[in-house]
This record gives structure tokens, sequence and C-alpha cells, in this order.
């Protein structure tokens, strides 16, 4: 059992130093983004569908829409992704994540965009690692280890990852024709 938990500790750990952060050519920030075709959609239908999502995804108290325009076809929100530091034990809260989403919806095709990642402490014991393009934590190694840093930065890419392709696959529904029935 012991040389189980050290053999799935060890490739969770060689996976969050292996990952490659999408970085922005232009900005040079970590950047989640892409353009989704949705042929003959207006960028009206696919700003309502949008919508639907930022609605259901962005629900909490620590997240939300700051701002959206129907007639731009724009949706800006803000999000939070929890992490946390695995010890021996259990697993203990590391704050989380800050994000923004800007949705931009055109005539047949819209295009996401999840930049400005920064971990926040918020709350508990651990320090604030600062943006997510910080190679050290902006706490310090003294106040949080390179490992852990990493670590995090994983968990968010995870997320992130995740969340875009949740994303992708909610506004391919546009062309299913769920409509007729």
């Amino acid at each position: 059992m012991k040389n189980t938990c050290l053999a799935l500790f060890l490739i969770t750990s060689m996976s969050a130093f292996g990952q490659e952060l999408p970085i922005n050519a232009k900005t040079g920030k970590v950047s989640y983004e892409n353009i989704i075709k949705a042929e003959g959609s207006s960028a009206s239908d696919l700003y309502v569908l949008a919508n639907t999502w930022f609605t259901k995804t962005f629900s909490s108290t620590n997240a939300g829409i700051v701002n959206a325009d129907k007639e731009a076809g724009k949706i800006i929100a803000k999000g939070v992704i929890p992490v946390r530091i695995a010890n021996i034990y259990m697993g203990y809260g590391a704050g989380g994540f800050d994000f923004t989403i800007t949705f931009t919806a055109k005539e047949g095709r819209c295009r996401y965009v999840i930049t400005d990642i920064k971990h926040d402490g918020k709350e508990t014991t651990m320090h604030s690692g600062g943006i997510i393009e910080n190679e050290k934590p902006e706490c310090g190694s003294k106040n949080m280890s390179k490992k852990k840093w990493n670590n995090l930065k994983a968990q968010v890419h995870d997320n992130l990852t995740s969340l875009s392709k949740d994303f992708e696959q909610h506004m391919s529904d546009v062309s299913s024709g769920d409509d007729d029935w």
C-alpha cells in the first residue's frame, strides 16, 4: 500500500513539472484560447448560447459575469479555481487562482480567451504565489517551495483545460439543431 501511494505521488509530481503552460506570443501571458467555427450561426445566437454557459458556470459568489454586451457580442467574467496542497494524510486548501475569461462573437464564429491568472492564498495559511507566469512564487521560496508552486500551477492548468473543453462542447451544441422537438 505504501509503495502504491509513493508511486502515485511520483507520477503526479512528474506530471506537475512536465506540463507546458500555453503562452500567448503577443502578450507573453499564459492564455487558454480558441476560435470556434459555427457556420450559419449569427453572432446573437452564439452570444445567447455563451451567456447560458457563463450564467451556469459562474454562479458562485466569488465569480461571475462582470460585463455582458449583447450588441457587441461580448461577455467578460471573472472566475476562481480553488487549489489544494497534498500532504501525507490529506490535502488542505491553498487558496485559488483568479482568472478572466473573455468571449466575443461574430457571424459564424466565436472566440474565448482565459488569461490574467493569479494565485491568491485567500484567507488560508498559504501565501500568494502571484501571476501564473512566475517561475518562482511571488511570496518567495521560503514561504512556498517551487515544488508546491509547480503543483498548484499544474492543478490550475488541468482545471482550465477542462473548463475550455466544457465551453467548446457547449458552444458546439449550436449546430446540433435541438430546437426541433
